[in-house]
């Protein structure tokens, strides 16, 4: 008789925990700056104008050329001025005779006069002429400083160390024509330049708060991501906030001994507002957005992952800066977050570009973090980074 056994049921071998890269959360003296679009102004713009009328003569420049001050810009024709000033000085001398001629007919008539040899009447009237020719010589020589004025506006020298654009009137033209001050071209000084732009209202706040220790330094980047090599410092705020934007006028001034920088371009103006000692960062790729807010996948001593929120707004050498949710040390997923959820065993492997990473230089931090006016800027977040004080 043989008895029934039952066979032994195998066990499946349980499935590998899914690997997973990991980062580590590292504390670092970060640059806090707040960025604007801002524009690029002229500290002085000039226009050359005819202020005589007159057919212009010569250019004294090349379009688009740098020209210093007292350099010759244009000439507009002097003769018929020239012949003015010379009438002017004529009449000047034929009324200076006449004066003279007046003058010695008083003093001659003054002692017939008093002795009633000729009437009081006759003797005014030589006193009289006396004066209209004193009042005629005056005259003229106020004429003859206009038409010596009048000349001088003739030759156009440039006012200033700029460059020069195009000319708006060709040579052999008639400028000035009716009164009108014909503009001939347009100067601008390029070194220094300004920048402006807008913060809010409520960032202005803490603006104001951070110029008190000092001027505010102020970089330029420009479109392609490069920093104008010379950095600036806000020179002027505004009196009064726009009460359309809630923004206040606010303006750079900044080296620019190259010319690279040129008016109506648009840079992002980064103001420096300070230094946030022993700030978390860690790989932007480690950062997700859900209808919740931000949170990263953090794997925990046991090797389990958890969802935690943060709070992040700015960004530093490709990293973000935590303001809140996370402390040194701490293991961040920054790739593999696809085969994973909260709760899960995972295998964590540490990023070898971790590994081989080099100390940042000192020129690098200078960079700093970014916040843009865009955003409502978190204020208490930062006063918390001014404090010392350590993330939650």
């Amino acid at each position: 008789m043989m008895g029934g056994c039952k066979k032994k049921e195998k066990t499946a071998p349980k499935p590998e925990p899914p690997k997973v890269t990991v980062s580590k959360v590292i504390l670092k003296t970060v640059p806090v700056h707040l960025s604007y679009v801002g524009s690029v102004e002229a500290v002085k713009t000039v226009d050359i104008r005819a202020r005589v009328e007159g057919f212009l003569e010569q250019r004294g420049f090349k379009e688009g050329a740098d020209v210093k001050k007292g350099d010759l810009v244009f000439v507009i024709e002097r003769e018929p001025y020239q012949a003015e000033l010379e009438k002017s000085m004529a009449q000047l001398s034929k009324d200076e005779a006449s004066l003279a001629f007046a003058l010695e007919q008083v003093q001659r008539y003054g002692p017939l006069a008093e002795q009633d040899f000729v009437t009081r009447e006759t003797f005014d009237d030589y006193k009289t002429r006396a004066k209209e020719a004193a009042a005629a010589a005056e005259a003229d020589r106020a004429r003859i400083k206009q038409d010596r004025l009048n000349l001088s506006y003739c030759t156009m020298s440039s006012p200033l160390n700029g460059r020069i654009g195009r000319t708006l009137v060709n040579v052999g033209n008639l400028v000035g024509a009716g009164g009108q001050d014909t503009n001939l071209a347009t100067i601008v000084q390029l070194d220094p330049v300004y920048v402006y732009f807008s913060p809010s209202e409520e960032e202005l706040r803490l603006i104001l708060k951070h110029k008190q220790k000092g001027a505010l330094p102020v970089d330029a980047v420009l479109s392609d991501g490069s920093i104008h090599p010379y950095q600036g410092k806000v020179d002027f705020i505004d009196n009064t906030v726009d009460p359309k934007a809630n923004t206040i006028a606010m303006r750079a001034v900044l080296p620019n001994p190259d010319k690279t920088l040129l008016p109506g371009v648009y840079v992002q103006a980064r103001l420096f507002l300070c230094d946030v000692p022993d700030t978390p960062l860690i790989p932007e790729q480690a950062v997700a957005e859900d209808q919740g807010g931000t949170y990263v996948l953090v794997v925990g001593n046991d090797n389990k992952v958890e969802e935690r929120h943060v709070k992040s707004r700015w960004v530093y050498q490709g990293q973000r800066i935590i303001q809140k949710g996370l402390k040194e040390g701490e293991s961040v997923i920054i790739s593999g977050t696809q085969m994973v959820r909260p709760g899960m065993v995972v295998t964590p492997e540490l990023d070898p570009g971790k590994k081989q990473q080099k100390p940042e230089s000192d020129k690098e931090d200078k960079e700093g973090s970014e916040g843009s006016s865009q955003d409502k800027f978190d204020h208490s977040a930062l006063k918390d980074f001014q404090k010392g004080k350590k993330p939650e």
